[in-house]
């Protein structure tokens, strides 16, 4: 629900409400993108752990721990790209370009963090596989 302010605001420069709007479509594509992907490296992990490809349990402690540390990394940034997902607000503040302008800035951080988190969750879980199977 739109009040008469806001309907006022964005007759009378609609270029802010625009741009706003767009920026807050980029970051919903990047969040659904970032999420796919990090989704697709865990579902080929658990496969090649199924498979019998990759078996941590029968690795030394150190890359053991490696290997299901990254995995634990991979919990935050799932957690944190599904709230980045997710509608930002109710509808009736969807015309202030404020609000928008807010929940992009929002969306971009949690986008990073889950970012940071999904390289931890790479890196150590490719460190502990290598270190693994060389040892």
């Amino acid at each position: 629900m739109t009040t008469l302010e806001d309907e006022r605001t964005a007759a009378l420069d609609p270029a802010p409400l625009t741009e706003a709007r767009e920026r807050l479509a980029k970051a919903d594509s990047r969040a659904g993108l970032t999420l796919a992907t990090l989704g697709a490296a865990l579902t080929a992990l658990l496969g090649a752990i199924t498979a019998g490809v990759i078996a941590p349990g029968q690795y030394a402690v150190i890359p053991q721990l490696l290997v299901w540390s990254g995995c634990a990394a991979c919990a935050p940034a799932l957690v944190l790209l599904g709230l980045a997902a997710r509608p930002p607000f109710p509808s009736g503040h969807q015309t202030r370009p404020e609000f928008l302008s807010r929940a992009t800035a929002l969306k971009y951080r949690r986008i990073r963090l889950a970012m940071v988190w999904g390289a931890a969750f790479l890196t150590l879980t490719l460190a502990g596989t290598l270190a693994g199977t060389l040892a």
